[in-house]
């Protein structure tokens, strides 16, 4: 597999996991910026997976909480 296909791969992976551990408090939209914005951050264009989910970790739990806007239809 080339490298850019395994790190494609692993993102998604990456992306797949935070959408499941953050499915009550973030919106999938979110969950896909952060994993984007820690990907493109500096340390993460190295590309280790780890790192990249712990950076998106941290942007997530920055973030304040959902609003009604960000809640999942069927949540109060």
């Amino acid at each position: 597999m080339p490298e850019d296909s395994r790190e494609t791969a692993a993102v998604r992976e990456v992306t797949e996991r935070l959408k499941s551990a953050y499915a009550d408090r973030r919106t999938a939209q979110k969950v896909e910026a952060a994993v984007g914005e820690a990907h493109n951050h500096p340390r993460g264009r190295d590309f280790i997976p780890v790192l990249v989910e712990r950076r998106a970790r941290r942007i997530l739990a920055d973030l304040p909480g959902p609003s009604d806007k960000d809640r999942p239809r069927g949540h109060l």
